[in-house]
């Protein structure tokens, strides 16, 4: 059965658009990559300004501006908040000498709306529901997958990632799975922290007594692993196309297919279970 999100009953609420299964896993993966990205520009205020400036840019990436209608239309004082917090952050952290105190406290606060944004736009069935969770997760190894590319200068185009800004020797490391040159630190550590968090999510739906989903939690680590020791790309991949995507899809019956994109939930066929 199709769950549908966004409560007509709450006095926050509106008559409006009601999300599936899929729209509300790529929204609270959004939230989740606005949380890791938050995360790595308020550690590195102080100590790398180049690199908590990137993180902070990414900050408005993940939701977008029709979720930020949406969030509007629900709950006004939320969405006004949440465009507020993040442009005070990201021009704290454009300062030229922030205030380890002051990052801390409004990264605090922007979480704090984060929350608030969540319960506004999801309908608490759909937070808990575990589809909807191993949805997430599956967006969350796409962005780890793409910020990989990125953090190894190549340019993503659907589900191929083609070479970019690398140069010849550093492809050519790559092809005998040497370690792979790193020309982005920033998406590096944005592709190790989403890889984690999926780790982490997993851990709260892993299905007890199941040998796939020993399987599943033993690739996903391997993909930690390999994207620590910065394995070539199309290594990693393969963990990814061979190993993680069929699990996850067999295991909580997602229908996802090796050619989707990676880091969106946007197969069409797909129903939200409320088991």
């Amino acid at each position: 059965m199709l769950l549908l999100v966004g409560s007509i009953s709450n006095a926050n609420n509106v008559l409006g658009h009601t999300f599936s299964g899929d729209e509300s896993a790529s929204f609270l993966a959004g939230v989740e990559m606005t949380k890791i990205e938050l995360k790595l520009a308020a550690d590195q205020a102080v100590s790398n300004t180049t690199n908590a400036k990137e993180h902070a840019d990414h900050l408005t990436e993940h939701i977008t501006a029709n979720d930020t209608k949406e969030i509007k239309e629900r709950n006004s004082r939320v969405a006004d908040e949440l465009n507020k917090t993040l442009t005070d952050f990201a021009n704290m952290i454009e300062s030229s000498s922030p205030a380890q105190s002051d990052v801390n406290t409004k990264a605090s606060s922007i979480n704090d709306v984060l929350s608030e944004v969540v319960s506004a736009r999801i309908d608490k069935e759909q937070i808990d529901n575990v589809t909807v969770k191993a949805l997430v997760v599956n967006d969350l190894v796409g962005e780890s997958l793409e910020h990989y590319g990125s953090a190894l200068g190549m340019a993503e185009e659907g589900h191929d990632v083609n070479e970019s800004n690398t140069t010849s020797s550093e492809h050519t490391e790559n092809q005998n799975n040497e370690t792979a040159s790193i020309v982005n630190v920033a998406d590096y550590q944005s592709a190790q922290a989403a890889v984690s968090r999926a780790i982490e999510l997993y851990n709260e739906i892993k299905p007890t007594g199941d040998s796939n989903s020993s399987q599943l939690a033993d690739s996903l680590n391997t993909l930690k692993s390999k994207i620590d020791s910065k394995s070539a790309f199309d290594e990693i991949d393969k963990v990814v196309d061979e190993k993680i995507t069929p699990l996850l899809s067999d295991m909580f019956e997602l229908n996802l297919a090796e050619e989707e994109v990676h880091g969106t939930s946007q197969n069409e066929t797909h129903d939200a279970n409320t088991d």
